[in-house]
């Protein structure tokens, strides 16, 4: 399985143009790892987790096209997440030379709402509609697709979490999220993760119910392990990252290094 790491930030990215914040102007005057564009996965090549309203600048920095997109698994329906107009300009108007499979698209009621909303048509954006909620599965195409419940948007109670199993590995992709309710653990009991890529939003600075801090990411990953999800040879990840909360990539990969966890950066690829 392999990982690429698209976006790498909360919902301002970094540096945020409104804020003059140490991170903030450290990654103005440093770039590099520094510069995060609002989080998306990209998995295998084919299948695409969540859509951004950074998603076009990202591929074209790093030489990406998505014209063999098959898949796109949608958290939840915040615009960082789902930007619906990403979709909307797959239209045949916008591509006239380049035919483009049908797109699954598995994402909870309120993102089909935002979807209506934006005026978008499924049969225009070519893409295939799975209505989805915390605790459905289904299989596409080589996946095996399972939605969990994420402690983020008790408004709606739609926010997921997704486990991702290609036929030879397995992801769990934990974001965006707070800590787990305990019907969550019993659910993942008995499971075993190759890969877990889980958000690290608010820092040091901070707890929060929809989001974790650093201690909450160390919390979930010492869960993980006692109920043996995560082993020693699973690889980890921390992503979405806040200004606001953190200091700039060089400080934040020595701290998740001292635990064994990645710091993800926009344009990292990891084989799993």
């Amino acid at each position: 399985m392999k990982l690429t790491f698209l976006g790498t930030a909360a919902a301002e990215g970094i540096p945020f143009p409104f804020c003059e914040c140490a991170t903030c102007r450290h990654a103005r005057a440093n770039k590099g790892r520094n510069i995060r564009k609002r989080q998306t996965l990209l998995v295998n090549g084919d299948l695409l987790i969540d859509v951004g309203p950074d998603l076009y600048a990202s591929c074209a920095e790093l030489g990406l096209s998505l014209a063999e997109l098959r898949y796109l698994l949608v958290t939840h329906s915040h615009e960082d997440h789902f930007h619906a107009h990403n979709l909307m300009l797959r239209a045949r108007m916008f591509r006239l030379e380049t035919e483009l499979p049908e797109l699954t698209v598995i994402a909870s009621p309120s993102a089909w709402a935002a979807w209506k909303a934006s005026g978008g048509r499924d049969e225009s954006a070519s893409l295939r509609r799975v209505p989805f909620l915390p605790g459905h599965e289904a299989e596409l195409g080589p996946y095996r697709i399972e939605a969990i419940e994420a402690s983020h948007m008790p408004e709606t109670g739609d926010a997921m979490n997704y486990i991702v199993g290609d036929g030879k590995k397995t992801l769990l992709f934990a974001s965006d999220t707070g800590k787990y309710r305990d019907a969550v653990w019993e659910r993942l009991a008995g499971r075993r993760f190759d890969a877990v890529v889980m958000e690290a939003t608010l820092g040091h600075k901070q707890q929060g119910k929809r989001h974790l801090s650093f201690s909450d990411y160390r919390f979930m990953l010492d869960r993980m392990r006692a109920i043996g999800a995560v082993g020693p040879d699973t690889r980890l990840f921390a992503t979405h990252f806040s200004h606001q909360c953190v200091e700039p990539h060089d400080e934040l990969e020595a701290e998740f290094r001292s635990i064994g966890v990645v710091c993800a950066y926009d344009g990292l690829t990891a084989e799993v």
